[in-house]
């Protein structure tokens, strides 16, 4: 209600709070005022609102009061005011029997468009109540059931001061479309967040993670040299086609990746079921597919490796390159580990187009961290990686040629390149006696129980010094290994040295010769790995075993 004018009801200030929606309704139900003459209704200054104003500026007021000013001018005598017309006594303004109308402005009642049939504004603090453009539809106007009134000179001119005079927070034409327009591009927004996560996520289901606890690394990548267990599978058929341990050396200028028979038969240890349930008891003598057999899952596999080579490995991963085909980003040539190997990005691709297709430990097990060590591999220029397949004898590792495989790997040696072959030391040069004429007894300075009765047992068994005795264990743990002889056995230190692959440094020639038939001492120590394996870092791979630069390497 309008406090500007007394004893006039402005339709713009009829909107009324409704308690149960909580918004505002236009009412038109005007009350009834009793007829007056005009000489009764007064004068004053100033335009009208809604009425004519006089030929002298003067406007019309409603009830005997004076209107506020207005717009002054020319304007139409009282009876032809646009709401409400002097008429002779005995008259009765109509009023529209079903309910409230809406106001148009423009030609007095007309059909309820106007904002009440919206019925978008609300109180402050009242709660949101769904409205046309909440549903999308516009409630339907009611039925007219009386003749509009026909529109009295100045209805135009009052309407407009209507609009001007709206409450205030009234919702317009068009505001809730600017809204609408609002809403749609969140939703858009929205929709294009979600959009990217899902690419980012692949959308070729989840990568499978196995938990392999503290046998693998905490971290996706470290410092110094790590070695990552890749493997190629069938998961469906519970099977490993090709494994492959890639050692990365530490200063990321080479790698060599040691590829291990599916067909080798070794010991299989206790691992956890797939999806970490149970335990799956080991089996003695299986071949190394069987590592994913039996309800074993990748993490067994890098189990086997550890136990096979005495090597730590950092990560798994097992990859379906079945699941790879097609995948963009992965070129058909490049759906194989040793590909892989020497060309990493597939990982990459695959983690984010297809890690339903990857299964890794679960440091690993999402597609940033696993982007991660394909990165560290891609650091590595193909032509400085080296491949060679372990050495098996009778199905089973060869007891000489392996061990010295792992330690190439262990004291993180570069196949790359062979070093420039240093000159033969003096003590290394001349004659050598045969196995059979050396004798020696062998102390175990390790601190690793049965050391010495293993360098025994190949020395007697697989090179002929058949003169050889175990002495048991030294008087203390030794640093280094070392051979102790008289100048008379020089020869037959010779020939020991070449056996173990002693170096120079480690044969101590005594002063004074020796009693004949009298032994070498040979002291075992911290830098001894096992029987065959040079003593110290070897320098190149074991003969026999033929290596393949990356830049070979092929599908």
């Amino acid at each position: 209600m309008s406090t500007e004018e007394s004893g006039y009801v402005d339709p713009a200030d009829q909107w009324v709070l409704d308690p149960e929606t909580g918004t505002y309704q236009l009412r038109l139900d005007v009350p009834q005022q009793p007829y007056q003459p005009p000489e009764q209704q007064g004068f004053a200054p100033g335009g009208d609102t809604y009425g004519g104003g006089g030929h002298d500026g003067y406007g019309y007021g409603y009830g005997g009061q004076p209107v506020a000013a207005g717009y002054g001018g020319m304007a139409e005598p009282p009876a032809q005011d646009a709401y409400r017309s002097p008429e002779p006594p005995g008259y009765t303004p109509y009023e529209v029997p079903d309910g409230p109308a809406a106001y148009d402005g423009y030609s007095g009642y007309d059909t309820p468009d106007a904002p009440p049939a919206y019925g978008d504004y609300q109180a402050p603090g009242a709660p949101d109540a769904p409205d046309a453009y909440d549903t999308g539809t516009q409630p339907p106007a009611p039925e007219r059931t009386a003749p509009t009134p026909a529109p009295a000179p100045g209805g135009r001119r009052a309407a407009r001061e209507a609009q001007r005079r709206r409450p205030a927070g009234l919702p317009l034409k068009g505001r809730p479309m600017v809204w609408g327009a609002a809403a749609a591009g969140a939703v858009l927004l929205v929709g294009g967040i979600v959009g990217v996560a899902t690419l980012g996520g692949g959308g070729g289901g989840a990568m499978h993670t196995v938990d392999v606890g503290s046998a693998g690394s905490k971290a996706p990548t470290h410092t110094g040299a790590m070695n990552v267990l890749l493997l190629s599978a069938h998961p469906a058929a519970g099977s490993a086609d090709s494994a492959v341990l890639v050692h990365l050396a530490a200063d990321r200028g080479s790698a060599t990746a040691l590829a291990i028979p599916s067909t080798l038969r070794t010991d299989i240890p206790d691992c956890s079921g797939s999806g970490g349930t149970g335990t799956v008891g080991g089996a003695k003598g299986q071949p190394f597919s069987a590592a994913l057999g039996g309800g074993r899952d990748a993490g067994c596999a890098l189990l086997t490796v550890r136990q096979l080579t005495k090597l730590a490995v950092d990560h798994v991963v097992m990859v379906d390159y079945t699941a790879a085909k097609g995948v963009k980003g992965v070129a058909a040539g490049d759906t194989c580990v040793d590909r892989t190997v020497t060309v990493p990005r597939t990982l990459t691709a695959l983690a984010n187009r297809k890690p339903g297709a990857l299964t890794a430990d679960t440091p690993i097990g999402t597609p940033e961290t696993l982007s991660n060590v394909a990165a560290a591999l891609g650091a590595i220029d193909p032509k400085n990686t080296t491949f060679l397949t372990l050495p098996v004898v009778n199905g089973t590792p060869d007891p000489d040629r392996a061990p010295q495989v792992y330690a190439l790997l262990a004291n993180d040696v570069s196949l790359t390149a062979a070093p420039k072959p240093a000159a033969p030391d003096p003590k290394l040069v001349g004659p050598k006696a045969v196995p059979h004429e050396t004798r020696v007894i062998i102390y175990n300075g390790t601190g690793v129980f049965g050391a010495s009765q293993d360098v025994l047992a190949w020395l007697q068994t697989t090179q002929g010094v058949d003169r050889s005795t175990n002495g048991g264990d030294a008087h203390s743990k030794a640093a280094r290994t070392t051979l102790q002889y008289a100048p008379n056995q020089a020869d037959q230190a010779r020939s020991l040295a070449a056996m173990m692959g002693l170096p120079a440094s480690a044969l101590v020639e005594g002063t004074k010769d020796a009693a004949p038939k009298a032994n070498m001492t040979l002291t075992l120590g911290a830098d001894y790995s096992a029987p065959g394996v040079p003593v110290g870092p070897p320098t190149s791979a074991p003969k026999g075993v033929t290596t393949t630069p990356g830049t070979s390497a092929r599908c």
